[in-house]
């Protein structure tokens, strides 16, 4: 299901993809269009391919059979730290001996961004999730849903074009999931970026 966006265009084409394990169908002849912009749910039972085929977007695995094309090209061939796609996973995966500040600004580091772009773009994230506050704080010194925004932010400094969201609020509470669902609706508002989100949970793909 995918929410109104202002470019019609297909941005994201997956054309036939399946991903065997052996002889075992994780994703089989999968084909479907994306538009810029689009905030894109995958809703399913857990076992039924979601995470693969989000893995294959990102580059983490390469489909067995089938194309996917981004802006009209294959990026089959492009490794994953290549791709403007960033992927946020169930576990929050933050560094426990870095500060946000720390976690949210690693990655430009390691691209050698500059020291303003990365302090500019660190401070943008920041207000945008309501982080300023915690820059300081270490992830044992934040709570579940702190956690999360951090990841997410994370995410946001590196701008890419592509979020993609592998159920990632399954490790919070039902407060914290409709708060954080809601704060992850607005941040698409705001950011106008492509989202695919992959989630067992209806009231979450609606949202």
């Amino acid at each position: 299901m995918g929410s109104t966006a202002p470019d019609s265009a297909p941005f994201i084409e997956i054309e036939g993809v399946s991903k065997f394990f052996g002889t075992y169908p994780a994703v089989q002849d999968v084909s479907l269009s994306i538009r810029k912009g689009e905030c894109f749910a995958l809703l399913g039972a857990s076992g039924c391919g979601k995470t693969t085929l989000l893995r294959m977007l990102a580059g983490f695995e390469t489909p067995t059979e089938g194309t996917i094309l981004l802006s009209g090209q294959d990026i089959g061939p492009v490794p994953p730290n290549q791709r403007a796609v960033n992927m946020m996973f169930q576990s929050y995966a933050l560094y426990p001996h870095l500060n946000v500040r720390g976690n949210m600004s690693l990655a430009l580091k390691q691209e050698g961004q500059s020291k303003a772009v990365i302090e500019e773009r660190v401070a943008e994230a920041s207000r945008m999730l309501d982080l300023g506050a915690y820059l300081d704080r270490y992830p044992s010194e934040l709570s579940g849903g702190q956690r999360q925004r951090v990841a997410i932010g994370r995410a946001i400094v590196r701008q890419p074009k592509i979020f993609l969201f592998d159920e990632p609020l399954s490790n919070l509470d039902a407060a914290l999931r409709m708060n954080t669902r809601l704060e992850i609706a607005n941040l698409h508002q705001a950011l106008k970026t492509s989202m695919i989100y992959v989630t067992h949970d209806q009231t979450e793909a609606m949202t």
